[in-house]
């Protein structure tokens, strides 16, 4: 078992002016926190991933679907499909989970 207060992360990534941080990272399973102050287009991933967001909100595009996003939504983009979020009004930040250690987010800058 393990716990994580994302809470903490999250004052991490702020005070370390940074936007990913690793949460978990196990063969079957990776999740991670990441915030988007700004429009980012996101590179397709080779596997299907989940954004659950913690705070903020704005639009998002994953493949030819537009979504308005909030505190609390579920975003599910399947493998390989392009996505984005655009139209941010308040500074998203969310927890990013994918189905292995294959796929991250951590490889982008911040």
């Amino acid at each position: 078992m393990s716990h994580i207060s994302t809470t903490e992360i999250i004052d991490e990534l702020e005070q370390e002016d940074t936007n990913y941080a690793e949460v978990l990272s196990e063969d079957s399973l990776s999740v991670e926190i990441a915030q988007y102050p700004n429009p980012e287009a996101k590179t397709p991933h080779r596997t299907d991933e989940l954004y659950f967001i913690i705070s903020g909100s704005g639009m998002v595009h994953v493949g030819s679907k537009r979504h308005a996003v909030d505190e609390g939504d579920v975003v599910y983009v399947e493998r390989g499909v392009e996505h984005e979020f655009f139209d941010i009004e308040t500074h998203i930040t969310a927890l990013v989970v994918f189905p292995s250690s294959e796929d991250s987010v951590l490889d982008r800058t911040s």
